[in-house]
């Protein structure tokens, strides 16, 4: 559990959180905690420290995370997965590994940001936005991402669905169903 964790250096990213054992793949490594949960229109009325370590419950409110679970650093190939306040393994994590997960999966905002994971897919830059992931990522993540990430997935792509036409020529788009990385095609 949070025994099976330390905080350290992570060089670039500032503080991670590092594996004092190997975790097999779908293994529980510890639960997050969070210190106060606040209305997202509050985020202003933090500290800079706070705000650095938020994670979004839903639309209208995120939570400040305590340690061992905000030093959590980004990667576009993370080795763990959060599903709500669980963090566990996604894949085999040895003993010295920082763990990492990808931070687009509960994000909404389209927040921009320089990602220093170095994986082999990173593009160097994070955007805050579970619908802005590649194709294929957002079936894999979508059983882990909240519900309000779920139900929305759902509603996009029920709508651009219902937007593509007979004979499969498509209608225009919603402006949100645009903005999802949805696509009709001809």
């Amino acid at each position: 559990m949070i025994g099976d964790v330390a905080v350290r250096g992570a060089g670039r990213k500032g503080l991670g959180v590092f594996a004092l054992r190997q975790f097999d793949k779908g293994e529980f490594i510890f639960r997050r905690r969070y210190g106060r949960i606040v209305a997202n229109t509050r985020i202003l009325s933090l500290t800079r420290e706070e705000r650095r370590h938020l994670c979004e419950i839903d639309y209208a409110r995120s939570a400040v995370l305590l340690a061992p679970g905000c030093y959590l650093n980004h990667s576009c190939e993370p080795n763990a997965m959060r599903s709500g306040v669980k963090v566990f393994a996604w894949r085999r994590i040895r003993m010295g590994d920082e763990i990492t997960i990808d931070y687009r999966l509960n994000a909404f905002s389209g927040d921009r940001w320089r990602c220093s994971c170095r994986a082999a897919s990173c593009t160097g830059e994070i955007v805050g936005d579970f619908f802005s992931l590649s194709p294929s990522t957002p079936s894999e993540y979508l059983q882990f991402a909240p519900r309000f990430i779920q139900r929305e997935y759902r509603r996009r792509l029920a709508n651009s669905r219902k937007r593509v036409g007979v004979a499969g020529a498509p209608r225009r788009l919603s402006r949100v169903a645009r903005g999802s990385g949805l696509r009709a095609s001809r």
